[in-house]
């Protein structure tokens, strides 16, 4: 059996955001929609290299992507809306619909603005900084040893029972009457 796979290139992995064609605003790039794009990019491609209509519903968008029927939705709406996608729907056996969809262009990612590095302070201005806190004092460790019972008077022990050795602890006896 042949695998097939979805090439996803690095800049568009890295881009967090891409250019509507209608208003010139950018929105937002998540890894879902990275996820659906290239997916559905490649689907299109398979059904036009065949000279086909690409018709895959909704429902399967989501199952082979991973996402959720809304979230699908919610992207074909929005590159539907900022000019990337056209959506034709046809009456199929009755009253069902099966839409198909025709990628215009593709998508135009907004340039990745690269974060300026902010400069590590200075040691000495930490070492200036750090002088104005208290120390911290952690407590002090806890040792457990044997509890030892000293009787305040000697203990008559009932005759039945035997007298300990040294190294035993030495209990209590009381009567319960």
């Amino acid at each position: 059996m042949t695998e097939s796979f979805c090439k996803m290139p690095r800049p568009f992995m890295a881009a967090t955001q891409w250019v509507s064609l209608t208003t010139g605003e950018h929105l937002a790039l998540s890894g879902q929609d990275k996820i659906l794009w290239v997916w559905m990019k490649d689907r299109y491609d398979f059904f036009t290299a065949q000279r086909k209509d690409w018709f895959d519903n909704q429902d399967e968008i989501a199952k082979f992507t991973g996402c959720s029927v809304s979230t699908v939705k919610r992207f074909i709406g929005l590159l539907s809306k900022h000019g990337y996608m056209k959506k034709t729907q046809r009456r199929m056996h009755g009253c069902a619909h099966s839409n198909s969809y025709t990628i215009v262009q593709e998508l135009m990612l907004a340039p990745v603005v690269k974060a300026t590095p902010s400069p590590l302070p200075l040691v000495q201005e930490m070492q200036e900084e750090r002088s104005g806190y208290a120390p911290i004092i952690f407590p002090v460790a806890v040792t457990y040893a044997k509890p030892v019972v000293v009787p305040s008077e000697p203990v008559s022990l009932h005759p039945s029972v035997q007298a300990c050795s040294d190294d035993e602890p030495q209990w209590e006896v009381r009567s319960s009457g």
